[in-house]
C-alpha cells in the first residue's frame, strides 16, 4: 500500500510534460558539468611538468612557480643562486623553515626529499659571513634551471647538426618525468657533467638502436656519454611546441661549452680551470617547488626575489594555474591573449601548458554556461512552485504541530500499556 501510494505520487509529478522537459534539460545540464569537469581533469592529469606540486614528498600545502626571462636578460647561474639566497630569507620570515630529522622523526611527519643545498659556488659575489650563514639552511625546496639551443652530436662517422638541446642543473627530471625507454636520467650532483639524455629518434640516428646506454659520443669534441634514452611526446600541441625533431638533454655546463645557446643573452667567459670559453647565460627558466602556508605566497616571493621589472620577467603559479577562476582569467583576455609583448624563449613544455590553457578555458566557461543555466533553471521551478503551492506557511506549521503530537501521544500509549505489562 505505501509503495502503491509512493508510485502515484511519481507518476502524477511526471505527468506535466513541460515539467519533464525541464527536468530532462537539468539532468542534461548536470551531465554536461560532470563530462567537462572530467575532460579538464583528464587533460591536466596529461601534463606532468605542471604537478610537480603534487608528486613532492611534504605534508602541507606546497605550490610550483616557474619564473621565465626575457631573451634580452643575460642569466647565468649565479643569478639563480642569488635568487635563491634571498628567497630563503623571505620564506623563512613567512614561517617557512626546515624541520631537522630528529623533529621529523618525533613528530613522525614524513622527511623532505629531492632537495639540493644551497650555495655551494665561490662565484656567487656574495661576502664570507653571508655564505657560511647561507651554508648553514636546510633547503625546504626543490628547484632547476635550464637554457635552449642547439649542438652538434658525433658518433663515429655519424654526426647530428643543430639538434635541439636543453642543458639543465638542479633536479629538472623531478619536475620532467619523461618516459624513459633505456638507462636512467643524470642528476644534478653528478661529479662529472658528461652525462646525456636522448630521444629515441636521435638514438636510431647515430646508432641504429635505443639500447645504447653508456655510449660515447663528442659534442664539442668532448666526451659524453648516453647516461638514458625518452621517448618523445607526441600530439599536435607537443608539435606545434618544437617537439618535431630530435631532442638532448644535458647540463648547462655542457651547453654553455659546447654548444650554442639560443634563448637568451649570453657573455663569453674564459674558464680559468680549463682554458676553454663558455657563453654564460641564457638561462630562460626557473622551476620552484616549496611550501607555500598561503595560496600566491611563492609566487610572490620569488618574483620580488628577482630584482627585475614585469616588462622582463614572467611568473606562473603552476599549481593554480588551471583552477576554475586562473581558466576564467585566460577566458576573459580572449583575443589579446595572443598579443605577447614580452620576448620570451618558452621551452616546449611551457608552450604546451599554454596550448591547453587555451583547450581548459573553453571547457570552463561551458561549465560555467551549464552551471549558471542549471542554476536560473532551478531558480525558476522554485518560484514557480512557490506561486503554485497548495499550502500556507501557517498551514505548514499546524501540520508539523498535529504530528509532534501524535507522536508524543503514541509514546505515552506506549509507556502505559509497558507499565500495564509489568
Amino acid at each position: 500500500m505505501f509503495f502503491e501510494l509512493i508510485w502515484k505520487q511519481i507518476k502524477k509529478f511526471f505527468s506535466n510534460k513541460k515539467r519533464n522537459i525541464v527536468l530532462i534539460i537539468i539532468v542534461v545540464l548536470l551531465l554536461i558539468d560532470v563530462i567537462m569537469g572530467m575532460l579538464c581533469r583528464i587533460i591536466v592529469s596529461h601534463l606532468p611538468e605542471q604537478l610537480a606540486a603534487s608528486r613532492w614528498d611534504y605534508d602541507g600545502n606546497v605550490a610550483q612557480v616557474s619564473l621565465f626571462f626575457t631573451e634580452d636578460r643575460s642569466i647565468a647561474p649565479e643569478d639563480i643562486k642569488r635568487i635563491e639566497y634571498s628567497m630563503v630569507k623571505k620564506l623563512a620570515d613567512a614561517g617557512v623553515v626546515a624541520i631537522d630529522d630528529k623533529e621529523k622523526e618525533s613528530a613522525g611527519g614524513k622527511k623532505i626529499v629531492d632537495t639540493v643545498e644551497l650555495g655551494g659556488s665561490d662565484n656567487s659575489g656574495s661576502s664570507d659571513n653571508s655564505q657560511s650563514e647561507n651554508n648553514d639552511v636546510i633547503k625546504v625546496y626543490n628547484s632547476c634551471y635550464s637554457a635552449q639551443g642547439i649542438s652538434n652530436i658525433v658518433f663515429e662517422n655519424r654526426t647530428a647538426e643543430n639538434v635541439i638541446s636543453i642543458g639543465v642543473d638542479g633536479d629538472f627530471f623531478f619536475f620532467h618525468p619523461l618516459e624513459l625507454v633505456s638507462g636512467s636520467f643524470f642528476m644534478a650532483d653528478d661529479l662529472m657533467k658528461d652525462k646525456i639524455v636522448i630521444d629515441e629518434d636521435l638514438a636510431w640516428q647515430l646508432f641504429g638502436s635505443n639500447d645504447i646506454v653508456g655510449q660515447c659520443v663528442t659534442i664539442g669534441g668532448i666526451n659524453h656519454y648516453v647516461a638514458g634514452v625518452v621517448k618523445r611526446k607526441e600530439g599536435r600541441f607537443n608539435e606545434a611546441a618544437g617537439l618535431t625533431s630530435s631532442i638532448v638533454y644535458m647540463s648547462y655546463d655542457s651547453l654553455s661549452k659546447y654548444g650554442e645557446i639560443l634563448s637568451g643573452k649570453t657573455m663569453d667567459k674564459e674558464l680559468s680551470e680549463d682554458g676553454l670559453n663558455a657563453n654564460i647565460g641564457g638561462i630562460n627558466c626557473y622551476e620552484i617547488v616549496c611550501p607555500s602556508p598561503v595560496d600566491g605566497l611563492l609566487a610572490k616571493i620569488i618574483k620580488e626575489c628577482s630584482g627585475l621589472d614585469d616588462k622582463y620577467i614572467n611568473v606562473v603559479d603552476n599549481s593554480d594555474r588551471f583552477s576554475f577562476f586562473k581558466l576564467l582569467e585566460v577566458s576573459s583576455n580572449f583575443g589579446i591573449r595572443s598579443m605577447w609583448d614580452k620576448p620570451i624563449f618558452y621551452p616546449y613544455w611551457e608552450n604546451v601548458a599554454r596550448g591547453y590553457e587555451d583547450v581548459l578555458a573553453i571547457l570552463n566557461m561551458i561549465r560555467l554556461i551549464s552551471i549558471v543555466a542549471l542554476a536560473v533553471l532551478v531558480a525558476v521551478l522554485v518560484v514557480i512552485a512557490y506561486r503554485n503551492k497548495k499550502w500556507t506557511v501557517e498551514g505548514l506549521l499546524s501540520y508539523v504541530a498535529d504530528k509532534k503530537y501524535e507522536l508524543e501521544s503514541k509514546q505515552k500509549e506506549r509507556l502505559l500499556a509497558s507499565k500495564d505489562s509489568e
